[in-house]
């Protein structure tokens, strides 16, 4: 039995494969092949309309001559607008175009014997209408690959933006679509959490999560209850590496795509100071909604919420986690942890010390 773990991300995109044979499990990552020549475990969530009106997925050649399509999966969940000015329903078709470029070659290596599970961004509130929109895109993916394209990589790569368009069907979510293709959608946050909940590794009570990402940054308030974590506030603001590093006016002027930072110096200390700036308030936020929330319910004095606050976990993930500068606590939230190679079942995941010696666990933790 093959389960794919996909992290669909604002500005880059991961795959985990799952096979279990018995009660044995293996992991391994999809190596995605750069325009170098080399392999990459994270694929740019980027799309390019070449000068011919073609289209090319990931990565891009450097001084690509044609349009760059960034954050269509930001807005494709009806997240704060982004840069690149897309409605949701064109974010939505540049959504269905780059998950149906993946499916391609799950399905080449495959065949369809796998089920898709994949984060959705979303607090406990939101993910009825998230799973919807994640349902709908890959559903809409697989009708154009299996019904449309006959699993022809060839002749989608082909095809034109207008041919594209106007052979691109989105499918309505309903419970037989999401049954027909036995897709699972969870929050985002959830599947980055689980590993951690369910090894006992965050104890019982409130928690932060803050998942500096390459392109925003998404911070979950959860509690674990029974092992599992469940998420109740969920925020996301258009801060992430990119933002931290200036990467994109790096991207304006040399059209590169390649915006992982290498080093902490590339980080912008008066962007950090602002972006810090915002975690902090909606940290603070959160605290005063809790506050609310338990005088309007309780007769307890705020003491207790207070105390039951004090030092709690606060976790990191992502990419910009791996950054000592970034990492800062707000609020009651002060036992930091960050994601990493001791939370994964190591002897169970293929490469797995080429994965920690290029320090991408917390990278790939979603996928996982």
């Amino acid at each position: 039995m093959i389960t794919v773990g996909l992290d669909f991300g604002t500005h880059q995109t991961k795959i985990c494969i799952e096979r279990k044979e018995g009660v044995e499990l293996e992991y391994s990552f999809v190596k995605f092949n750069d325009s170098k020549g080399g392999l990459k475990y994270t694929l740019p969530t980027v799309i390019g309309v070449g000068e011919d009106n073609r289209l090319t997925y990931g990565f891009l050649p450097h001084n690509y001559k044609g349009r760059i399509i960034r954050y269509f999966k930001q807005s494709a969940f009806c997240m704060s607008s982004s840069s690149n000015a897309l409605s949701q329903q064109e974010s939505l078709f540049y959504s269905i175009l780059y998950v149906a470029n993946l499916l391609f070659d799950l399905e080449e290596q495959y065949g369809q014997m796998f089920t898709i599970q994949m984060g959705a961004p979303a607090d406990g509130s939101s993910i009825v209408m998230a799973k919807k929109i994640a349902t709908t895109i890959v559903a809409s993916a697989y009708r154009l690959v299996e019904d449309v394209f006959e699993n022809d990589k060839k002749s989608f790569l082909n095809a034109t933006l207008q041919t594209l368009k106007e052979l691109t069907e989105i499918v309505e979510y309903s419970d037989s679509i999401k049954e027909e293709y036995g897709l699972l959608v969870f929050p985002e946050a959830y599947a980055c959490l689980k590993p951690l909940t369910s090894q006992g590794k965050i104890s019982y009570g409130m928690s932060l999560m803050i998942d500096v990402g390459g392109g925003t940054t998404d911070i979950s308030f959860f509690t674990v209850l029974n092992g599992k974590p469940q998420v109740y506030d969920y925020f996301s603001i258009n801060k992430g590496l990119n933002y931290l590093t200036c990467a994109e006016d790096k991207m304006k002027d040399n059209r590169s795509l390649d915006s992982n930072v290498k080093n902490v110096i590339e980080i912008n200390a008066i962007r950090l100071i602002e972006f810090t700036k915002e975690v902090g308030r909606i940290a603070n936020h959160l605290h005063q909604k809790l506050i609310n929330e338990f005088r309007s319910q309780t007769n307890l004095k705020i003491e207790r919420l207070n105390a039951a606050l004090k030092n709690r976990p606060l976790i990191y993930s992502g990419g910009g986690s791996t950054f000592p500068n970034v990492i800062r606590v707000y609020d009651g939230f002060k036992e930091l942890k960050v994601i990493s190679f001791n939370e994964w079942n190591q002897k169970a995941v293929k490469d797995i010390y080429e994965i920690k010696s290029r320090n991408l666990c917390p990278i790939l933790s979603t996928a996982y």
